[in-house]
């Protein structure tokens, strides 16, 4: 299934980071513990986002955060959505590849090619574009690639489509690393077609409607037998790898970005947890070598945004009626998941692996980062909640690349954000026991638009936007 591209204007907003320097801490010491019906008394006493800004750098994580971005600025250091240059100690005049993906960070055709780039090591530049869903491409891109479709990769001037082909040149031109061993030639052929097997059966199972009556269960049954298959394959050879060796292979990167979603997709429309299930002990064991690696740091989303995302690009999902079905909606929709204290964890319903998780005060810095850098421009982005519509409209649900804020809210949007940076950082927030006042319902509407809207990996990390996320809700209930 091809891929469209995509745009979602919050992604450029949490990208473009501003700095300052000669920083110092100015905001406030930590407070006592902070329930949403204390929040309306610091509307008007918040910090400046100056103020803000400067303790946000100041923490440990700010300070990291500044010190990743100077080395991306380089085309150095970890993989990361906002990099616009890849290196790996090789000269710019030496860059070959250009590598067209989506601005979301979510397409999985180009999720496996940006993670083949990364594991041969191949230096090369980004341009992100928009997918049809998410709003206009831009017809610079059109020109080269009259299609429109994404990923593309432009070698030495030459423009490769299709992940697949493209994938296999990049093997042929770059050797170095290999990712497809000669001799285990003729078992990748095997593993691709059962690949494409557990694609067809995911999309029988997930994306059409359950058949009632006592045969009903048989696109479950099938998905779910061809998981086993799956499973086995990789237990056949020793080490996590479907081809066997130290690290992953096409085949592997073939197989991750699908059920990534299919991780997703099945909890949330079937209520079926394929992580962390002995049935499926060597696709676990897989997945956790996959949540070492940079490259597949950089690349993952999260439920939340799987969900929103796939019903654009594959159709809707079907939901069962089970039990398992509907609390994991209420989960992965932010209705029971995004409610502090979070409960993340490698044990959750979601899965949060120690690889992956930097610790509660670690995620919380994060988020408040990433607000107080860029605080004038999301603040405007949710004055949207109570705008108008754009003119043009597209597919995805909550893309709306036109739409017109309502600047009337600006001042109310701007102390409530300020407010959510300052529980961020001291982690004084508590659990919600209030319900939006009358007053407040039209502020809260734009907070909701930001809190919906916030995209993973394109804006922040997981951690970093669930904590993002709860606490918005916090000032929700506190308005």
């Amino acid at each position: 299934m091809p891929c469209s591209v995509s745009f979602t204007p919050l992604g450029r907003i949490f990208g473009r980071a501003l700095r300052t320097s000669n920083v110092r801490r100015t905001t406030r010491p930590v407070r006592a513990a902070m329930t949403s019906g204390a929040v309306a008394a610091l509307l008007k006493s918040a910090p400046s986002w100056e103020d803000l800004k400067t303790a946000s750098q100041n923490t440990d994580t700010g300070k990291k955060l500044i010190a990743e971005e100077a080395l991306r600025a380089k085309g150095e250091g970890s993989p990361h959505t906002a990099s616009k240059l890849r290196l790996f100690g090789a000269s710019e005049a030496d860059v070959r590849v250009t590598f067209y993906r989506d601005h979301a960070a979510w397409c999985p055709y180009c999720q496996k090619v940006w993670m083949m780039l990364e594991e041969k090591r191949i230096p090369y530049r980004i341009e992100r574009i928009n997918m049809r869903s998410y709003g206009d491409k831009p017809a610079w891109f059109l020109e080269k690639v009259p299609s429109g479709l994404l990923p593309v990769l432009e070698l030495d001037g030459q423009f490769i489509t299709e992940s697949l082909v493209i994938m296999q040149t990049l093997e042929q031109n770059y050797p170095d690393i290999p990712m497809i061993p000669e001799q285990e030639f003729d078992r990748a052929n095997v593993l691709l077609r059962l690949e494409r097997k557990l694609f067809s059966d995911w999309c029988g199972l997930v994306f059409r409607p359950s058949m009632p009556g006592p045969f009903g269960g048989g696109a479950r049954k099938g998905f779910e037998q061809t998981f086993d298959q799956v499973d086995a394959a990789l237990g056949e050879l020793p080490g996590p790898w479907f081809l066997g060796g130290d690290t992953p292979s096409i085949v592997d990167l073939q197989y991750v970005s699908h059920i990534e979603r299919m991780n997703a997709s099945c909890l949330y429309w079937k209520g079926m947890q394929l992580r962390g299930t002995s049935r499926w002990a060597n696709v676990e064991r897989w997945f956790a070598a996959f949540e070492e690696r940079p490259s597949y740091h950089a690349s993952k989303s999260d439920y939340y945004t799987h969900i929103m995302d796939i019903p654009p690009q594959y159709g809707p999902g079907y939901s069962d009626s089970s039990k398992e079905a509907q609390a994991a909606q209420l989960e992965i929709d932010g209705v029971t998941g995004w409610k502090l204290p979070l409960k993340l964890s490698s044990s959750s319903p979601e899965p949060l692996p120690d690889s992956m998780n930097p610790g509660e005060e670690a995620a919380r810095h994060e988020a408040a980062y990433k607000l107080s850098i860029n605080a004038k421009a999301i603040t405007k982005f949710a004055c949207r909640g109570m705008g108008e519509k754009g003119a043009k409209q597209f597919s995805a649900p909550l893309a709306d690349p036109y739409a017109v804020p309502n600047l009337n809210f600006e001042s109310k949007v701007d102390e409530m954000l300020r407010v959510a940076v300052c529980l961020l950082l001291d982690g004084s927030a508590e659990p919600s026991t209030d319900k939006t006042s009358k007053h407040g319902k039209d502020a809260a509407k734009c907070l909701a638009y930001l809190r919906d809207r916030v995209g993973v990996p394109r804006d922040m990390s997981f951690p970093a936007a669930q904590q993002l996320r709860a606490h918005l809700n916090l000032i929700i209930d506190g308005i």
